[in-house]
């Protein structure tokens, strides 16, 4: 019988040391329900499918653009062209921004 386990949860790190791999994740609130059942799995395999919500985009390294072609899966003929799509480019300086890890 398989313990099968489903939350939502946001990837913040992995080390690999030694040829051992370890992979962090902080739970989604939402899904703190599970941990009861997450403590019983620790020390066990476990098979993991991680899938993202943000979308892969190709961006030209050289001048911070989409790549031709991608736009078209992302528009919309309802709205109008959306800029949040838009990425600066490359040599774009960021100034006033703190990184929060910093």
């Amino acid at each position: 019988m398989e313990n099968i386990v489903k939350v939502r949860a946001c990837f913040t790190g992995c080390n690999i040391k030694s040829g051992k791999t370890v992979m962090q994740f902080e739970l989604d609130p939402e899904h703190k329900g599970a941990l009861p059942q997450l403590a019983i799995m620790t020390g066990t395999f476990v098979t993991i499918e991680l899938t993202s919500d943000q979308t892969v985009m190709f961006v030209d390294t050289g001048s911070g653009e989409v790549i031709d072609g991608q736009e078209e899966a992302f528009a919309d003929d309802d709205e109008d062209e959306d800029d949040s799509y838009q990425l600066p480019p490359a040599a774009y300086e960021y100034e006033d921004i703190q990184d929060e890890a910093a």
